[in-house]
């Protein structure tokens, strides 16, 4: 019997715009990213929705929103990618073709990819908020959305 494959997108949490000195790449987390970020690793968890192992861009904003997911998430083995900041489809689409039967893994990223990567994979467009979460998963060679979490929802 095939084993599923299932596939978390998890865009960073919120990150400042305020120092104008900074490049987009080295932004940190805000306030509110530094709370949503523990808020989502607790419903991932509640979820069952734990990874196998964690694709995160090599951005401040992504490896902070890695790094607030917390301790439930240290022992996953993680994978920091610069080919993931604003990474095009077709790069995000070869780490879910990397996905082992009865596996589950997680791609920290950006907008407009995670959302791109969500409806080229489902069919659904939904929209992702910082820190929002999907899960996506393989039946039978077509790829479903399970759930979509979104902060907003959670508190």
């Amino acid at each position: 019997m095939k084993m599923n494959r299932r596939l978390i997108i998890l865009r960073h949490a919120q990150s400042s715009r305020g120092d104008s000195y900074l490049i987009d790449h080295d932004r940190p987390l805000d306030e509110r990213g530094l709370r949503d970020a523990p808020t989502m690793a607790q419903e991932i968890l509640r979820r069952g929705w734990k990874p196998d192992r964690i694709f995160v861009s090599s951005s401040l904003r992504t490896m902070q929103t890695l790094e607030n997911l917390g301790q439930h998430f240290s022992e996953i083995q993680k994978f920091i990618k610069s080919e993931l900041y604003h990474a095009p489809l077709q790069t995000l689409l070869s780490i879910v073709e990397s996905i082992d039967e009865g596996c589950t893994e997680m791609i920290i990223g950006h907008n407009p990819g995670c959302e791109m990567l969500l409806e080229f994979m489902t069919g659904d467009l939904e929209i992702m908020p910082t820190c929002s979460v999907s899960l996506i998963s393989e039946k039978d060679g077509k790829w479903n959305l399970e759930e979509i979490i979104r902060p907003k929802e959670v508190k």
